[in-house]
């Protein structure tokens, strides 16, 4: 219902009609009162006589024309409102009556809905796409997909660039025993060790034909390593321990604190991605190619190297199952350390296999969330074919991270890492801001 003082439509509607009737009666009385008169059966009058008019019974009621003569409009008059009234009687202009209607499936929906359903028809008819379907590069600009492609698990469209700012700390603490010899005497003392790593990372992806991606890494790291030394006595001669580039002080101390630091541009990583099996839900499987360049060769056997001083050789399989909003994750890597030659040694640091496993979960088109779990293990390293026993490391972490949308260019990630091995990081965070152009 309308407001006070409002005429609803269906009342307008109701008088226009009545309206419409009064003229079409009175203007078939007209005519048939002047062909009567014609054929001679209505007596004529003289000049200024009244003619009676006729009376008609409906029942118990009487209809005299003469008072719908009085009270209605002139022809002429009516004439000239016909085009506004058959305005408001048209059907574009007739009210939405909230009806329910059943469609063939036995659903019901209301008449508004009905009405919606048919423009949105004629709609995708002049379109071309199916109703009710996003655009062809909608869906590319979910949380979820945008998280896929940082994943790994999705390429980028031929001729998309993506743009790609990476921060991550980690932080890593080992405390054990050591032998040190001092003066000719052997000492054992508590070592403490506290690494802490800082990266920023410039990241470049850009969409290739064939459903296949390239993308650079070039990463600016910082390394701060403190050690701390203690015999556990509080007395004696100080340890004398020297580590790196650090320097203590052991005259006469019972601890030693050291400090070593290093900053600069990481090993250069390239890479080529191809999807190679894909399914209509959205599963698949991809294969990767990738090949990390050291910038700094002089780094290796240092304690706070910001990268590997070896070439680095990797392929890597990565399988996707979908089922929505739930993209499963799972993937083996090889990655292959060229020996080279350092000091006069040939240094080879030993290959590495790794495997993942994680799940990426869709909260809303805009956020998502990515559970996963990385296991890897490095094999021992050898010096001019001898090998160097309890080189090999096992290292494994659990990550946790949300993906936001921000604007359809612009997707922020979050991340955060637990060590679950003594040769992991305590802990890593992480947050990405990739732009698309």
């Amino acid at each position: 219902m309308g407001g006070e003082g409002k005429v609803p439509q269906c009342s307008l509607r109701v008088a226009t009609m009545m309206q419409v009737g009064v003229l079409s009666m009175a203007m078939m009385h007209c005519a048939c009162a002047a062909d009567l008169q014609d054929a001679g059966d209505v007596p004529h009058h003289s000049a200024g006589e009244a003619m009676p008019a006729p009376s008609h019974r409906i029942g118990e009621h009487s209809w005299d024309p003469s008072h719908v003569e009085a009270s209605a409009p002139p022809i002429d008059a009516l004439e000239r409102r016909l085009p506004a009234l058959t305005a408001l009687t048209a059907p574009s202009a007739a009210p939405v009556i909230a009806a329910d209607t059943t469609t063939s499936a036995g659903t019901s929906r209301s008449l508004p809905a009905a009405m919606a359903g048919a423009k949105d028809s004629a709609t995708d008819k002049a379109t071309g796409r199916a109703p009710d379907s996003a655009p062809a590069d909608e869906p590319m600009a979910r949380a979820l997909e945008r998280a896929l492609v940082r994943e790994g698990g999705l390429v980028l469209p031929p001729g998309v660039v993506e743009l790609e700012s990476r921060f991550r700390y980690q932080h890593r603490s080992t405390q054990q025993l050591e032998l040190f010899h001092v003066g000719g005497q052997p000492a054992v003392a508590q070592v403490d060790r506290k690494l802490d790593q800082s990266q920023l990372t410039l990241g470049l992806r850009f969409g290739l034909p064939g459903h296949s991606q390239l993308e650079l890494l070039l990463p600016y790291a910082s390394h701060r390593l403190r050690t701390t030394a203690t015999d556990g006595s509080g007395t004696g001669p100080g340890l004398g321990i020297s580590n790196g580039t650090g320097s203590g002080s052991g005259n006469g101390t019972a601890a030693i604190a050291l400090t070593d630091s290093a900053s600069g541009f990481g090993d250069i990583d390239i890479g080529w991605t191809k999807q190679w099996y894909t399914q209509p839900g959205g599963s698949g499987a991809l294969a990767s190619l990738r090949v990390s360049e050291p910038v700094a060769t002089d780094q290796a056997g240092s304690s706070v190297a910001v990268g590997s001083s070896f070439r680095t050789l990797q392929g890597s399989l990565l399988f996707i199952h979908r089922v929505d909003p739930v993209v499963y994750v799972g993937g083996l890597s090889y990655a292959a350390n060229l020996t080279r030659r350092i000091g006069g040694a040939r240094i080879d640091p030993g290959d590495a296999i790794a495997m993942r496993a994680g799940a990426l979960i869709a909260l809303s088109p805009d956020t998502s969330l990515r559970l996963g779990l990385d296991l890897g293990r490095t094999q021992d390293a050898a010096r001019d074919g001898a090998v160097l026993a309890g080189s090999s490391a096992v290292v494994g972490e659990f990550s946790a991270g949300f993906s936001f949308v921000l604007t359809p260019r612009t997707l922020l990630g979050i991340e955060a890492g637990i060590g679950l091995t003594p040769r992991s990081p305590d802990f890593r965070i992480g947050v990405a801001l990739p732009v698309r152009f």
